[in-house]
């Protein structure tokens, strides 16, 4: 099963392989978390991080589908689809390789829609059980937080918080970086 992630990062990635925030030596990414951990400092996010499940910052954010080029009402969903690149991943292949430890989804769809604090991650018990139906990309509004909220995604746990780069492939530039 192939899975994808936007990156701003694509030529790093391809040099030294996709960094959970564990293996990451540059934690610029942890900023994102630092409102809901309600703190900047890196050891304090990193603990936040890993009250929502073991293994939290060895994981990965992705998806199941890449997004059509087009229109969407949530500005930052509506800029990264438009400017963030698309690398994606086989599951399959990680997990033969035992660099998958765990595999959790958060799906907060209907929650968000009453509280976007409130997060639904549970974890799967193998990768059959992600969920591969469409994403309702249209649904993403900036009154339900983040796009991620209404957007089905899976962190995937890994065991030495690292994707290598040989298993890494660009599926897509965004439209920012293409050559005219």
């Amino acid at each position: 099963m192939r899975l994808y992630c936007f990156t701003y990062f694509t030529d790093k990635i391809l040099k030294e392989g996709y960094l959970s925030l564990a293996a990451n030596k540059d934690p610029k990414q942890a900023v994102v978390y630092a409102r809901k951990a309600g703190s900047d400092n890196l050891e304090d996010i990193k603990a936040y991080l890993e009250k929502q499940f073991n293994g939290r910052t060895r994981s990965i954010c992705c998806l199941t589908e890449m997004p059509k080029i087009e229109e969407y009402e949530h500005p930052y969903l509506n800029h990264i689809v438009h400017y963030a690149d698309i690398i994606s991943f086989e599951l399959n292949d990680l997990i033969k390789s035992g660099l998958v430890e765990a595999i959790y989804c958060k799906d907060c769809h209907e929650t968000a829609k009453i509280n976007s604090e409130k997060e639904n991650i549970y974890r799967l018990n193998s990768a059959d059980e992600i969920d591969t139906s469409p994403l309702p990309w249209h649904e993403a509004r900036e009154e339900y937080g983040s796009p991620y909220n209404m957007l089905r995604h899976y962190f995937v746990v890994l065991t030495k918080g690292c994707i290598p780069p040989e298993y890494i492939k660009v599926e897509r530039k965004g439209e920012e970086f293409k050559e005219n």
